[in-house]
């Protein structure tokens, strides 16, 4: 191919080609490890970055963090004898922009060649809404606070929680989700429900965000100080169609609560 005799040139120590440059395609070549060895101008397109400020750095670096493992799985693929590996792998160009493409690897002497063609306008606008939704799934539920989305019943039914309810209040996040049984009032002290439930209304009736501290009751009996911050989500109509926010473990009793500063 045009493409690979191209790069085959530069490599074998020859002028660098004007075909080199001029291909509609990022080339790359990798060491064994997936260290940046030469590219052409296109990788410089791609990534946004100039290309001797890329030289030695590992190829991973520029992929999105969702899909480096998926990459080191080809480099091993590839150190066990596999001739080559095709896939479709997320860059973040130096703009903070995310860019799809389609990658083409395969082994050359001591090192490895890669073709990078951007396929982002080929990518289904369905497709990145999904993986933008899992990216930021995964960040909420790596972090150790609760992150929800609840209706506005006096049960707090909660229609989403992340992960870090689990940390927060020894529960999982199966057990609060639409949960008869189990509802995150419930988990509040007893002293603090009405409280936590009036500094919300009034919050609503005000068109503006709440903050607040109380008291959970977690899985293991123990009590937990816990500090909420959240809004109310409305329709284009005005309607209110719930409330979403964050919980996270406040260190030590409060000396104020924040809502009786405020006044309430």
């Amino acid at each position: 191919m045009r493409l690979w005799r191209a790069l085959r040139e530069v490599l074998s120590g020859r002028r660098r080609s004007p075909d080199f440059d001029a291909l509609p395609i990022a080339l790359v070549h990798l060491d064994a490890t997936g260290a940046l060895r030469q590219a052409n101008q296109g990788w410089e397109q791609l990534s946004g970055h100039r290309l001797r400020d890329c030289l030695h750095l590992d190829h991973g670096e520029f992929l999105h963090i969702e899909d480096r493992p998926v990459w080191q799985q080809a480099l091993h693929g590839l150190g066990e004898g596999r001739a080559t590996w095709v896939g479709n792998l997320r860059y973040l160009h130096r703009r903070t922009e995310l860019r799809w493409v389609e990658v083409r690897l395969v082994r050359h002497g001591d090192g490895l060649l890669a073709s990078l063609a951007d396929i982002t306008a080929q990518v289904p606008e369905h497709q990145q809404l999904q993986a933008r939704h899992r990216s930021l799934s995964n960040l909420l539920d790596g972090l150790p606070l609760m992150v929800y989305r609840c209706r506005n019943n006096r049960s707090w039914s909660m229609e989403y929680v992340s992960a870090g309810c689990r940390e927060l209040t020894g529960y999982s996040a199966q057990r609060l989700v639409d949960s008869h049984s189990l509802t995150f009032n419930a988990l509040i002290h007893p002293a603090d429900r009405e409280r936590v439930w009036h500094a919300v209304q009034q919050a609503l009736r005000e068109s503006r965000p709440f903050a607040f501290d109380y008291r959970l009751l977690c899985a293991d009996g123990s009590e937990k100080w816990v500090r909420e911050r959240g809004r109310g989500i409305y329709s284009d109509l005005g309607e209110l169609l719930g409330l979403e926010g964050v919980v996270m473990e406040r260190g030590g009793e409060p000396t104020r609560l924040e809502e009786v500063a405020a006044g309430f």
